[in-house]
């Protein structure tokens, strides 16, 4: 209202105005440079990334895959990890060669 004294928001003193003297010019509206944009754009893309794989795991088929995954890495530890004779280890590579065979045909392919 014209007549206020106090902005009844703020409670600031509205008799007291701020003249700004013929051809200034306002101040410029403070806006996003290239740099911010580009720093926003990229959190926003490794959100999205990080989202996008959350949401793949969580599925029924993320899950197998990732199961799948880790029973190879294992069965290659145990290969690695194997102390017997030469033969064995043999042995347990094929094992592992063929668990890896049977899972890319059932999965398509190991993640």
């Amino acid at each position: 209202m014209a007549e206020a004294i106090l902005c009844k928001h703020c409670q600031s003193d509205l008799r007291q105005k701020i003249r700004i003297p013929p051809g200034w010019a306002l101040p410029p509206e403070k806006r996003m440079g290239l740099d911010s944009k580009i720093v926003v754009g990229i959190i926003i893309a490794i959100t999205l990334y990080l989202a996008f794989g959350f949401y793949v795991s969580n599925t029924s088929q993320g899950k197998e895959r990732t199961q799948a995954r880790e029973a190879v890495e294992r069965c290659l530890e145990e290969v690695n990890s194997y102390s017997g004779p030469a033969v064995g280890k043999n042995v347990i590579a094929e094992a592992c060669r063929k668990l890896e065979v049977e899972l890319r045909k059932s999965l398509g392919r190991l993640p």
